[in-house]
């Protein structure tokens, strides 16, 4: 049985994500890629983000699912991505964009459906 998940509301969603400082990491997460907030996606869903920069140009970049994409002031440019297996994926702005590039990860949860209507 196909079963198929749709999000037509025309909401975003908005969030401040930050890096896990070193002294308080816990065992098994990762130095400079570990975050507070997470995204958090359906899996077999398909799944578009747009994004934007406000200042400089900075790079969306998720390697493990082939996702990179710039965000540049004053435009919107869009990715696509098909994700078929649940986990954590992990990114980071991949440009020079000043002084805090280093400090700009990416985390993307990959949940079952069920999981992620709760």
């Amino acid at each position: 049985m196909d079963k198929q998940l749709k999000f037509e509301t025309g909401e975003s969603i908005e969030f401040e994500s930050y890096i896990i400082p070193d002294d308080l990491l816990e065992e098994g997460q990762l130095r400079l890629l570990d975050t507070d907030t997470s995204i958090v996606v359906p899996v077999d869903t398909h799944i578009r983000f747009v994004v934007t920069a406000n200042d400089v140009i900075h790079c969306f970049t998720i390697p493990s699912l082939g996702i990179k994409i710039d965000a540049t002031p004053g435009r919107l440019n869009q990715v696509s991505a098909l994700i078929q297996r649940t986990g954590v994926y992990y990114g980071q702005c991949s440009e020079l964009c000043g002084i805090n590039h280093s400090l700009m990860p990416i985390k993307l949860e990959c949940v079952s459906i069920s999981d992620f209507i709760e």
